[in-house]
């Protein structure tokens, strides 16, 4: 396989210690490593990805923004995908291609290698500490920067915590919001193009059942019993292949698009129209 990324990207050099803008989130991803989540998710994504570059006749330009470590980058490599790359993130510590504030990527694009033919936003815009109106700002700047034939590939949080059911109990500092599909949707339809969407993950969301529980807390038995549910029983080899055979079943279906792990929304550019895809919960 012939991996593709640009060489002459732009750096930014730091006579000090970089800022860090979130300790939380730069202590967990340091390290991070696969997972059963992370395969299927880039398996289906790679997939999309490849398909485009089959149109275009060339590695398709990925823009990964929000690209932490940029484990994308190894993920796609494994999915035996040729691309072009570029790594965007505001944690300096993530050393990124480049270090950038992704509501500002419009102004910013002079930055850039390239201009993209996709847009990654990976488990990312739930995360933005302006909530929806960064969620629509960010969404609206790759709007303006996607070509016609490119996409953006919008990945977010349903059953991952269980979400999308914004139980009382269940606090995670990181995450500014919690939506259901209809309301991601409703959102980022304000000011881009839904082309589809599709549920990603519906046996990797099952060791969250354990934060059902009222008494669900992190250092008690719920809690280990959720780690190692996630960390152990569910990172078990076959179960890879039966994730994605199932997450691939229920696309064809076209059901469950918000019961599961992530929701991956596939948006475009162009005029904004009203969006093909049907009501979504």
């Amino acid at each position: 396989m012939n991996m593709h990324i640009s060489g002459a990207l732009p750096q930014v050099a730091f006579d000090e210690t970089p800022l860090v803008h979130s300790p939380y989130l730069v202590q967990k991803l340091a390290g991070q490593k696969q997972n059963l989540y992370g395969w299927v998710k880039f398996r289906i994504v790679a997939d999309k990805i490849r398909q485009l570059g089959e149109e275009l006749g060339r590695p398709p330009r990925i823009l990964d923004l929000g690209c932490s470590t940029s484990i994308s980058r190894e993920y796609l490599e494994d999915n035996d995908l040729e691309f072009e790359y570029c790594g965007v993130d505001y944690e300096a510590t993530f050393d990124p291609d480049i270090v950038m504030d992704v509501r500002e990527l419009y102004a910013q694009r002079h930055r850039l290698p390239w201009t993209p033919d996709v847009i990654m936003l990976l488990d990312v815009l739930e995360h933005l500490p302006g909530q929806e109106r960064d969620i629509r700002t960010v969404m609206r700047e790759c709007h303006r920067l996607i070509p016609e034939h490119g996409m953006v590939m919008v990945i977010v949080p349903q059953l991952y915590r269980l979400d999308r059911l914004k139980l009382a109990h269940l606090t995670y500092p990181e995450h500014e919001v919690r939506f259901t599909l209809k309301e991601w949707s409703g959102i980022i339809s304000r000011v881009t193009n839904i082309e589809k969407v599709e549920g990603i993950g519906y046996l990797s969301c099952l060791p969250y059942l354990p934060m059902l529980s009222p008494w669900y807390r992190e250092d008690n038995a719920h809690g280990r019993f959720f780690r190692w549910l996630r960390g152990t029983a569910f990172e078990w080899g076959p179960l890879r292949a039966a994730e994605v055979a199932v997450t691939k079943a229920m696309a064809r279906l076209g059901i469950l698009k918000g019961w599961c792990n992530s929701s991956l929304l596939i948006c475009k550019g162009g005029d904004l129209k009203a969006s093909p895809v049907r009501a979504v919960r």
